[in-house]
């Protein structure tokens, strides 16, 4: 005869609404009724059933319960990288509002590929009342497409065409210009920006400000890069060989990894090169040198967000088309200073 192992101390199985029914005696839609409070039952029938769930020690599966009531008290938070500092502010700031009101946070890393959240934020709609899509990638008619399918769709960072899709959005175009009035001031003339992800809403608002800076005494360099700390990086060598006398990053994550680099390759910043970022994670102020940036408050950001979502006093309402704007505020710190030669001296190991 066969037998079953069974381990010492393994768990008991977890009971389910069909013990509940058997406990109670009564039936499955019986026990579904007294724990949603969808219908009314007798008052013998909910003391039996809710006698059966303490001696069973059932705990009701909320997502099912919230499909059955219509209303799940749950919003999905779709991130290109949950690793990376800025997204987890923003979610921290989403999670931390949502939670005042008793929902739950549901979270999709889609690791930067921007052709898996269209997927994701369909997926998480299914067990939430409705999405915040952080810095989406998706070119536009997949973002309309999008918010014909989620009723409930809020942006941060992207603003769609034709006002579909409520969002909150950092002036990245003003706070680039912040940055490049300030390295003009300082006497810089021939900048390396590393670009971050082509399709990044945010990236576009850079380049505008980055054209409308550039001139004559005023050259951008634009030098391919990302979003990670690791493609600023493998990018920091391509940027000291255009020899820029200052290197603004996509972002203080890509700082991070330039300055690593620069370390090790022995440029001194800002002795021998300027360098700047954008967004004021915490690390920023941290670092030796501490990093010129703009502040960008993220979890202001979330929060932000979560209000859109929760909008005219129900939650999951939204406002339509409805687009609120932070204006990023200029930090300069010990990165950034007048350039100490006309161009900056070539490290052997960075070649042109």
């Amino acid at each position: 005869m066969d037998r079953v192992r069974t381990d010492a101390g393994a768990r008991p199985p977890r009971a389910t609404i069909i013990d509940v029914a058997r406990e109670a005696a009564v039936s499955p839609a019986t026990v579904s009724r007294v724990l949603t409070g969808t219908k009314p039952v007798s008052a013998d029938l909910e003391q039996r059933v809710r006698a059966a769930v303490n001696r069973l020690g059932y705990r009701p599966n909320p997502a099912a319960q919230g499909l059955l009531r219509g209303a799940t008290h749950a919003v999905g938070v779709v991130v290109p990288d949950v690793g990376n500092p800025y997204f987890a502010e923003v979610l921290k700031g989403v999670t931390n509002a949502a939670e005042e009101s008793d929902f739950r946070t549901l979270v999709a890393d889609t690791g930067e590929k921007g052709g898996a959240e269209h997927d994701a934020a369909l997926e998480l709609s299914r067990w939430a009342d409705g999405v915040v899509l952080c810095s989406p990638r998706m070119p536009q008619r997949e973002l309309a497409k999008l918010a014909q399918a989620v009723p409930h769709l809020v942006c941060v960072n992207r603003v769609g065409r034709g006002g579909q899709v409520p969002a909150v959005v950092v002036d990245f175009e003003a706070g680039m210009a912040a940055i490049c009035r300030h390295l003009r001031e300082l006497g810089h003339r021939r900048i390396a920006y590393l670009r971050g992800p082509a399709r990044a809403w945010s990236e576009r608002a850079r380049q505008r400000a980055l054209r409308a800076a550039s001139g004559p005494d005023f050259e951008v360099l634009q030098v391919p890069c990302g979003s990670s700390s690791a493609d600023g990086r493998r990018a920091a060598d391509a940027a000291l060989a255009t020899r820029a006398t200052a290197v603004m990053a996509f972002s203080d994550y890509v700082a991070l990894g330039v300055l690593a680099r620069f370390d090790e390759l022995g440029v001194s910043v800002p002795g021998d090169v300027s360098l700047t970022g954008f967004d004021d994670i915490a690390l920023s102020e941290l670092l030796r040198p501490r990093l010129t940036t703009v502040k960008v408050s993220k979890q202001d950001l979330g929060r932000r967000a979560w209000e859109l979502f929760a909008a005219s006093g129900d939650v999951g309402g939204g406002e339509s088309g409805r687009v609120v704007t932070a204006i990023p505020e200029l930090i300069t710190r010990d990165s950034t200073a007048p350039p100490a030669t006309a161009t900056t001296p070539l490290p052997k190991t960075a070649k042109a």
